[in-house]
């Protein structure tokens, strides 16, 4: 996605949360499109993953991004923790994640995990 297909999807998604606040799915997919728009949307990418889990503990996506981003951000360790979560919930995701541990990078060409269809501009 090029920075102003980012950019839209974020308004999007930031569109279904005034709709549904705790729509969990939402929060992934809206860190998603922040943290790809680079390490000044880092935080705020950090609390959307972070708000994600809290509403729905199982759903893999947002442990596997955070994880992510915390290897970006150098916090290996936390993506670690991340990783194990992914492992307990019997994730197909943890492999992805252990990719980005061990390389220090997502795979290219990107494969993005989420559910960005259900919103409606």
């Amino acid at each position: 996605m090029m920075d102003k297909q980012f950019l839209d999807a974020e308004r999007k998604f930031r569109t279904a949360l005034k709709r549904d606040k705790d729509w969990a799915e939402a929060h992934n997919n809206l860190a998603y499109t922040l943290r790809k728009q680079g390490p000044d949307h880092y935080n705020t990418a950090m609390f959307h993953y972070n708000k994600a889990i809290a509403l729905s503990p199982n759903l893999p996506e947002p442990y596997m991004y955070r994880g992510v981003l915390h290897v970006q951000m150098g916090n290996d360790a936390l993506a670690r923790e991340d990783l194990d979560t992914l492992r307990q919930l019997r994730s197909p995701l943890a492999d992805e994640l252990a990719f980005v541990i061990a390389q220090g990078e997502e795979k290219t060409p990107e494969q993005f995990f989420g559910v960005s269809e259900k919103v409606k501009g």
